[in-house]
């Protein structure tokens, strides 16, 4: 008990923590410590919210969470990573309760939350705990703008940082559903927080030299919004796989059927889909209904054991299924005339050149969808310049509007347009 008052104390009156008062947090926990590699592993709610007290308290915290997409289905998130100076969290999800401090700390917009490639984690976050996210960093945007050719967050550490972050190929396929988790699996976890604060402060300043903090800033702002979007309704579901517009009607409809055929095997068996039946022997199925199934690629043994009969069912019933023809509704666009296609070109060249004085990607200067509409229709291009739009960035129409607007090929006479 008076362990634990002294920890209240401490915690209560100390905003910015000595590593002496986290050496004695992470005492108090029956763990070793050391600043970047050491971790507290959280399993209860009552730690949960002490870890929560700390987090909240502190102006940056790194994040990353693992999943169990490769194992289970639907997937879910299986682990959340915290990193702040002196303190690794692992927090395992049966701490979170009902997810209310979750979704506390994380709108929180005091704390800045730097992320390395958030989109998969903000899906993840809000489809689990609709938990929205203020106060982005994400360090694999920085690297982008800051011209770097790999991405990935090993290299992007390497680069900025100087450490070298061993990825052992195993533990990249790590199964994180599953209990205990070896300790070596969470040292590989704690690796993708424990440097991320170091790399978004080296980043920020190269970033403000470079004059183009802001616009990392905007897009990592852009990125917080990123949502789980819901599957698609059942007579669609199937479109998801590349591919299904080359089928006839008739090959179509019976795909459907596979489709469906698998997802419910895959709900039944919690194995994600794509290891239930993989795509390209879902097409030589729908395409040779008669085929022997012990011939068929990708269907092995164990499969037709357990569900060869309800597949020769399936497949028997290709003649009778009615075709199906899936009309694809597309906004229709003007006609792309000579001077259109003129504009595009120009429009084009001057994207590529802009990239290469920036030493940035094209795609970050300006998006292809809205060239496509400059060069389509000169006459709104105003709008496109100044008004706020989908695809196109606040930071890109202050910075290269004037230029843009300046380009000798806005002839919006309406014959060639």
């Amino acid at each position: 008990m008076r362990s634990l008052r002294c920890f209240r104390l401490l915690l209560s009156g100390l905003r910015e923590q000595t590593n002496a008062w986290r050496a004695f947090f992470a005492k108090l926990k029956g763990q070793s410590f050391t600043p970047e590699h050491s971790y507290l592993y959280v399993k209860t709610y009552e730690d949960w919210r002490k870890a929560y007290d700390i987090l909240n308290a502190e102006p940056a915290v790194a994040v990353d969470l693992e999943a169990n997409s490769l194992h289970y289905y639907p997937e879910s998130i299986c682990l959340l990573q915290f990193g702040c100076p002196g303190y690794n969290f692992i927090v395992d999800p049966e701490a979170l309760g009902d997810g209310e401090l979750l979704r506390a700390f994380f709108k929180n917009e005091k704390v800045e939350k730097i992320f390395h490639s958030c989109d998969y984690d903000m899906r993840s976050l809000f489809r689990d705990y609709q938990a929205e996210v203020e106060n982005l960093f994400d360090t694999s945007v920085a690297a982008q703008f800051l011209g770097s050719g790999h991405l990935g967050l090993g290299a992007v550490v390497n680069e900025y940082v100087g450490v070298d972050i061993v990825k052992d190929k195993k533990l990249q396929q790590m199964n994180w559903g599953e209990r205990p988790l070896p300790d070596e699996a969470l040292r590989y976890a704690v690796n993708d927080v424990a440097y991320l604060i170091r790399l978004a402060k080296k980043q920020k300043q190269l970033l403000k030299k470079a004059g183009r903090l802001s616009w990392v800033e905007e897009e990592s702002a852009r990125m917080a919004k990123v949502r789980f979007k819901e599957p698609l309704p059942e007579a669609l579901a199937f479109s998801i796989i590349k591919g299904w517009h080359a089928l006839d009607p008739h090959e179509l409809a019976l795909f459907r059927e596979i489709f469906a055929f698998r997802e419910k095997i895959a709900l039944r068996r919690h194995r994600p889909p794509f290891k239930v039946l993989g795509s390209q022997t879902m097409f030589h199925l729908a395409k040779n209904p008669g085929a022997d199934l012990s011939k068929v690629p990708g269907l092995g043994p164990a499969f037709l054991r357990h569900n060869g009969q309800e597949l020769k069912a399936l497949l028997a019933r290709a003649k009778s299924l009615p075709p199906l023809v899936v009309v694809d509704f597309k906004k229709e666009l003007p006609v792309w005339r000579r001077a259109a296609m003129e504009r595009m070109s120009r429009l084009k060249e001057w994207r590529a050149k802009k990239a290469e004085e920036l030493k940035l990607e094209p795609s970050l200067i300006w998006p292809s969808s809205g060239l496509e509409r400059l060069s389509l229709r000169p006459d709104k291009r105003q709008a496109e310049f100044t008004e706020p739009q989908e695809d196109v960035r606040l930071w890109q129409q202050k910075a290269f509007r004037e230029e843009l607007n300046a380009l000798p090929i806005w002839n919006t006479g309406k014959r060639n347009q």
